[in-house]
C-alpha cells in the first residue's frame, strides 16, 4: 500500500497521489480516533460523556483541554471541516512520547503505549465493550507522535541511533490498533520545532542539530509507514507532511495573517514557546480535510 504525502499546502494544487473518496458514498457518521501529544490533545476522558451527533467531542466542552487558546485541529476537523457527522475519540495526552521505556517523560505516564493498551483497547477494540458501534470502514485513526521524542532525544550524544527502536514500538502499536479493527490510518510527521521560541533559545549549532534530527525522524517514519503498508494490504496508511505545512506558514507568516514567526500571543503564530495558536490549527484542519477528501 503506497504511503501518501500532502503535496498541496493551504489550498495549493492538490497532490496527484491524494486519495479522494466520493463524499456521496461516505458513511453518515465517521469515527475519529486520535492519538498523540499536546499538538492533538483535547483532554478527553474515556470514562466521561461519550461523543454523539449532538456533542461530537464528548468531553470536555469544545475548545477546552487543548494546548492552544481555543480549538485545535481535532476540534476543527470534527465540528467544521468535514462533510458528515464526525465523532471524536481523542486519546492524545500532553507531553506524551511513543514509549516511556525508550524516551522517558516521568511526569507523563500516558505515552502512546498507554493510550493504546490502557485506554483504546479496553474501551473501543472491536467488539467494543463500551457499546460504541464503530465500523472499520467508517473510522479514521490519526497518530501524531514523535514531537516529544525528538525533544528528549536532542539531549543525547547520538540521538539518531535510537530512532529505529522508537519507530518499532510506534508500529507495534499501529499493529495493535489494526488487530482491533482499524483499517484507515493517517500519521503526521514532526513539524519544524527547531523554529519554536523554545528551541530558538539554544546555540545555533544545537538548532541545526535539532533540525537534522527532525528530518531524520521524518525520513524513517515515512520508510516505516511504507513498509507497514506493504505488509498490510487490507489497510490504508498515509503520512501528512506537517513539516511542510508549518514551514509554508513560518516562511511567510504575514501571508496567512500572523504578525511574525517568533512572537507569542494574539496575532502571532505561537501560543507559547512550543505550541501554535488556534488559527494555525484551523488552517491545519482545513488542509487535513482537503487531504482526506472531507471538504466536499
Amino acid at each position: 500500500m503506497r504511503v501518501q504525502d500532502v503535496l498541496g499546502i493551504l489550498g495549493s494544487i492538490p497532490s496527484p497521489f491524494l486519495k479522494t473518496p466520493d463524499a456521496s458514498q461516505g458513511p453518515p457518521v465517521r469515527y475519529l480516533f486520535s492519538f498523540g501529544n499536546s499538538y492533538t490533545t483535547t483532554s478527553y476522558n474515556v470514562s466521561s460523556t461519550q461523543p454523539s451527533p449532538e456533542n461530537p467531542m464528548g468531553n470536555p466542552p469544545l475548545g477546552s483541554g487543548t494546548a492552544a487558546p481555543g480549538l485545535n485541529w481535532v476540534g476543527y476537523l470534527a465540528t467544521e471541516y468535514n462533510d458528515t457527522t464526525v465523532l471524536s475519540y481523542n486519546h492524545a495526552v500532553y507531553g506524551a512520547t511513543v514509549n516511556n521505556t525508550l524516551t522517558p517523560n516521568p511526569s507523563v505516564p500516558d505515552d502512546l503505549a498507554h493510550q493504546v493498551s490502557r485506554v483504546f483497547e479496553p474501551h473501543y477494540c472491536l467488539p467494543a465493550e463500551s457499546g460504541v458501534s464503530w465500523t472499520p470502514a467508517a473510522a479514521l485513526f490519526t497518530v501524531w507522535m514523535g514531537i516529544n521524542d525528538v525533544l528528549f532525544l536532542s539531549d543525547r550524544t547520538d540521538p539518531v541511533k535510537d530512532i529505529p527502536e522508537i519507530l518499532d514500538s510506534y508500529f507495534n502499536l499501529i499493529d495493535r490498533m489494526h488487530d482491533c479493527g482499524a483499517r484507515d490510518f493517517l500519521l503526521f510527521n514532526i513539524p519544524p520545532c527547531d523554529r519554536t521560541p523554545q528551541i530558538l533559545l539554544r546555540e545555533p549549532v544545537q538548532i541545526l542539530a535539532y533540525d537534522a534530527l527532525t528530518r531524520e525522524f521524518n525520513r524513517q517514519l515515512r520508510d516505516a509507514a511504507e513498509d507497514w503498508g506493504s505488509a498490510n494490504r487490507d489497510a490504508s496508511i498515509s503520512v501528512f507532511d506537517a513539516w511542510a505545512f508549518f514551514t509554508e506558514i513560518l516562511d511567510a507568516p504575514q501571508k496567512y495573517g500572523f504578525t511574525d514567526n517568533e512572537c507569542m500571543g494574539p496575532g502571532c503564530f505561537w501560543f507559547d514557546d512550543f505550541h501554535p495558536m488556534s488559527p494555525v490549527h484551523q488552517l491545519l484542519a482545513a488542509d487535513v480535510s482537503r487531504f482526506l477528501g472531507w471538504d466536499a
